[in-house]
Formats: C-alpha cells, structure tokens, sequence
C-alpha cells in the first residue's frame, strides 16, 4: 500500500498524519505565513494543510496526538512488550525486527485532558525508558519500517479507562524490571517473597490486585510449578503486617538484586502512591501560623445534623429505613430545606449531592424520588433537580460498579464528584449506598478497611462531605466489620427499628435516630435519641420524643389516632385497648403540656 493510500485510511479513521523525513523521525516543517519577534519566518508541522507532494516526497508519515485525539502507549524497552495484553485491545503499530513484527505502540482515541508519562529504568538517565504516554507529539506509523499490526480502530476510551491506562503503564515498568532481575530456580521464592513484602508495603492494592501481579510476573517468567505457593506469600506479608513483624522491602531487595537502592525505590515509584523515590519531610507549620492561618470557617447544611467537610457512617439493618432517611436528606441538602428538627443553616446556598446506590433497583429509586419531589410540588416547594445527582447499578458498564477498595472504583468516583463541583462550583454532598455493595473485600480485614478509610478522608480533606451507608452485625449492637472504620468519622448515626414500648401509634414507618459518635456535640441535647416517621402516603417526616408506652398510654394513642377528642362509652370495654375517663383526661392534658415542651424545645434547637 503506498503512503498516500495509508494516508487517506487514517484519514478515514479521524487521524492526521504528518510527512515525516525519510529516515528520520523528525516531522517535516513548513513556513506558513508566521514570524517570530525579530521577523525570521516560523517553521511549523502542526497546523500544516499538506500537499500530495509532500508526503510523496517524505515518504513517511507519524500521527499527530492532540489533532487526532490520540494517545500512544510506546514500548522503548522491548522486554515490556511481554505486558501488553494488561491493556486494552486496540489498534498496535510496530517494527521488523529480524523479519518479525514486533507491536511497540498501542493508540487510544480520548478526548480527555491528557498528560505525558514515562517510566525511566534510572530518573537520572534519560535513554533508560521503559515505556511511555505519548499525548501532544506524533509517532511514526508510515514508512521507517513501521506497520500496521492489525486492523483494529483506536479504541475510544472513558476518563476513568484513561485513568487506568496510565495506572497499568506503572505497572507493566514494575513487571518489566522485576522480570528482567528474576533469578533462575533455586532463588524464586525468595524473590517471590521480598516482591510480595514490597507489595504489601508500598501500595495500597487490594489483596486480589496484588496476588495477579505475582501470577502475572511469575507467568511471564516461565515460573509456573509452584504458582499456588508464589500467589500465597502476598497473602503471608499482609498478616506479618498485621502483626508487626519485619517484612522484606527495597533494601533487601537492592541487596538481593544488586541494584542500586535509589534505582529500585525509582521502579516501585511507579506504582507506590508514597513515591518512594521522591520522600519529603511531612509538612508541618507553628503554632502561631496554625492559629492565623486563614482557613474557612465550619459551615453547616442542616443544622447541626449536616456539617461540610465531614465523613459520616449511618448504619442500621436491613430494612430499618437507611436508604429512606438518607435519600430525604440528600434532597433536603440539594433544596436547602429543613429535615426533622434539623433547620438548613440561614445564608447556606442549597448543595449538589452525589448518590452512588449499589442496592436498589432503579424503579424502587425512581418511586421513592417521584414521592418526595409530588410532597414538594403539594407544599408549592421548587425541586432542584439538578443539583441532586444519582449514579445507580442499571446506568453502570455491565449494571455494575467498579469496587471502591480499588483504585480505578475510587478514581470513578472522585471525576464524577470533580465534575459536579466545577459545574456547580461547589464540591457535592456524597452518599456512598452502601459500603457492602460497594466494596468487594472481607469486612472483617481492618487493612482493608484503613485503606477505604484512608481514601473518604482524603475526600474529607478535599473539601467533601462523605457519607456512607452499611449494615449493623447480626445482633444490632455495631456495624458490620472491623471498628477500623468508626475511627476517622465524625458522625455515626444508628437506625432501628423501635420496640413496641417505644412505637408511637401512628401507622408510619418509624425507625429510632441514635447518635454513636458525633465529635462536635456528644453528650448535649442534640445527641439524645428520638424517633422519625415516614407517611408512605404523603412521605412527609415527622420526630418524636422517646417515650415507654404503658397500656394505657398505647390506648389512649389509638383513640386519638382514630380521631377522638372526647372520651366516650365504649373506650372502656375495648378488648385491646380499654382506657376509663379519668385516663383519657389526664393523658389529654399531659400531651397538651408535651406539644408545649416541644415546641420550646425546638426554639432552643434553633
């Protein structure tokens, strides 16, 4: 196929090609018009209209990146190319090598903000590349003894798949370098078990992550006798952790290899988030800086239930009414509106909410949604409906969520929320529904858990406000998992569903608020439990004060939810719920002296 016929396919395909010197990689340049400061005449290659002629001429043609929406992954180091099929499948040019043609480019179609990345052998030599991200230059594909490897198009990829290319490209420099140091038999477990302590030290990976990178370099090595007992050391290292005992990192893997110590710290920078090759002091600032350091001040939503830039846990059992409460108050923070005796904050604009739901349907959330928004539109209330956001399981790839103790899972996440905030400028709210179908580890792991933790911090320290739903034990008495999770949150809300002592005789859904921690307001007036209630006619939310229901208390309930306002012949004789005269007056006027209380209750909550 001549060069203008290979030309005119790229064309085809949305790619722009530029003439490139024969024999050379250099893109031919031509003057078009433009001068410099001093008048010389500039000479350009990008925003170039090119002739027939001048491709003929050239005899070679690259792909130019940015006008093509084009990323290239580049295989320098030809033992990486052993590591392609990480990525995904998409359009490979290559080289003869020996008559063989060897695939050492990989072309992604993204219309994403891009960045340049490569992977050096040693940071302080510039021609030991590994591989690397090619976004704004061009690549040769035409002529140069460059091919076509196959037939596929680029493959047109996401923001959170273009995240995750780069994270591999890390890795597959990781799994070149320890390949190319992988010893012959006799050491292999040894090594297996210093890669396995490093693993376990340096990146954040969930166990299942880190156990097919041993099977991939053991795999791509030959090493497939003992591959059972090799996957079986990450698991070992993790509980030596666990315990505190000593567990292999870079220096004994530097003495192992012998290989410079900065050099191997360079390769597990690759994909250690701590970049051990770049280790700084942690920061810290005096006293008197702290004191007049001019942070923003704490700000409330709903008062003081909903505080910004905090990470809340409500937790409770299944079917005790999380998704309920959580979901009214999402749509109470998006239309700056009160939630039970909690008042929006005065001067607080209504905020963006982000609701990730990995266990209802999409119709149970479009029916409860439609109640709340009819209640609204009842109440002559505007619903911000764009400010309220619902990432949900039937709208995902493959109606499922990426898990949040992985890093592509989280990296998800954190774009969306990104992208609310810069159309809103303001972070959003973020419900996680529920942390058990969200995640896909062993809730008990306290590991796990402080990675996942570590992670909603973050957020919390990037000025979001977290709040994640998860089951109680079986018992009821915590929630599910390791405690790991209860010490970085701020508010920890338990829902229940209360006893028949307790049930006020309204026929509601009804659930028990308890407050398990709130670092702000423990041991005040706002911390003490009550009951809310939901009527699933009119989804309108009300609160009650505990109170232990005698016999009669609940009789007299049941008159007055029947509408009874005088008491009359027949209530004495009820089988169920008797109550004489005298009783009926006194509770009459003990609730008048309560609706008293608790309207000057409310005005000291406010």
């Amino acid at each position: 196929m001549s060069i203008l016929e290979q030309v005119r396919e790229y064309e085809k395909l949305g790619i722009k090609i530029v003439p490139v010197i024969a024999g050379d990689k250099r893109p031919v340049t031509k003057h078009i018009g433009n001068f410099d400061s001093k008048g010389e005449p500039l000479y350009e290659w990008k925003n170039v209209v090119w002739t027939e002629e001048d491709y003929i001429k050239a005899s070679a043609g690259g792909i130019i990146h940015d006008q093509s929406n084009i990323i290239d992954v580049d295989f320098d180091d030809v033992s990486s190319i052993k590591f392609q099929h990480l990525l995904p499948e998409t359009m490979k040019i290559g080289k003869r090598v020996n008559g063989t043609l060897i695939p050492t480019h990989m072309f992604y179609k993204y219309e994403g903000k891009k960045d340049k990345l490569v992977t050096l052998e040693d940071r302080h030599k510039k021609d030991s590349v590994i591989l690397e991200l090619l976004v704004n230059t061009q690549t040769v594909a035409i002529g140069n003894n460059r091919e076509r490897v196959n037939n596929l198009e680029p493959k047109k990829i996401t923001d959170s798949e273009y995240s995750e290319i780069r994270r591999t490209i890390s890795k597959i420099a990781l799994l070149t370098m320890l390949s190319k140091y992988y010893p012959n038999e006799g050491s292999r477990d040894a090594y297996c078990l210093m890669i396995a302590g490093c693993l376990a030290r340096y990146t954040s990976w969930p166990t299942k992550e880190k156990e097919d990178f041993i099977e991939t370099l053991c795999i791509a090595n030959g090493d497939i006798g003992e591959l059972k007992s090799r996957i079986g050391k990450i698991e070992y290292q993790i509980e030596q952790r666990k315990l505190d005992k000593e567990v292999y990192g870079v220096n004994a893997l530097s003495k192992e290899i012998k290989v410079n110590l900065d050099v191997i710290k360079n390769w597990w920078g690759f994909v250690d988030e701590n970049k051990l090759s770049e280790v700084t002091p942690i920061t810290s600032i005096t006293a008197s800086e702290l004191v007049n350091r001019n942070y923003p001040q704490s700000e409330y939503l709903l008062f003081p239930l909903m505080q910004k830039e905090t990470l809340n846990q409500i937790w409770g059992s299944p079917g005790s009414g999380k998704t309920l409460f959580s979901l009214e108050m999402a749509c109470a923070i998006a239309n700056a509106q009160p939630f039970l005796k909690y008042n929006w904050q005065q001067g607080v604009k209504a905020c963006p909410v982000l609701y990730i739901e990995g266990e209802m349907s999409a119709t149970q959330i479009q029916e409860r949604l439609i109640n709340i928004t009819n209640r609204y539109q009842e109440e002559g209330k505007q619903f911000n409906f764009e400010l309220l956001n619902f990432a949900i399981l039937k709208e995902q790839t493959n109606h499922t969520f990426e898990p949040l103790n992985t890093e592509s899972g989280r990296k998800k996440v954190e774009l969306k929320a990104e992208e609310i905030a810069e159309k809103h400028n303001q972070k959003p709210v973020i419900f996680l529904d529920n942390i058990s179908c969200l995640t896909d580890f062993q809730e008990k792991d306290g590991v796990e858990w402080k990675s996942l933790m570590n992670w909603l911090v973050k957020l919390r320290s990037k000025g979001y406000t977290v709040n994640f739903l998860h089951h109680a034990t079986k018992e009821g008495s915590s929630s599910s998992g390791s405690n790991m999770k209860e010490r970085p949150v701020d508010l920890e809300i338990k829902i229940s569903e209360p006893d028949n002592d307790t049930k006020v005789s309204i026929n509601e859904t009804q659930m028990v608020i308890e407050f398990k921690k709130w670092r702000e307001w423990n041991y005040t007036s706002h911390s003490t439990p009550f009951i809310a209630s939901c009527s699933r006619e009119t989804s309108k939310w009300s609160w009650h004060k505990i109170l232990k229901r005698t016999p009669t208390s609940r009789a007299f309930d049941y008159w007055t939810s029947l509408g009874k306002t005088t008491w009359e012949e027949n209530m004495k004789d009820h089988e169920e719920y008797s109550i004489s005269k005298t009783q009926f007056y006194r509770f009459k006027k003990k609730e008048k002296l309560q609706d008293q209380t608790k309207i000057e209750d409310d005005h000291d909550f406010f």
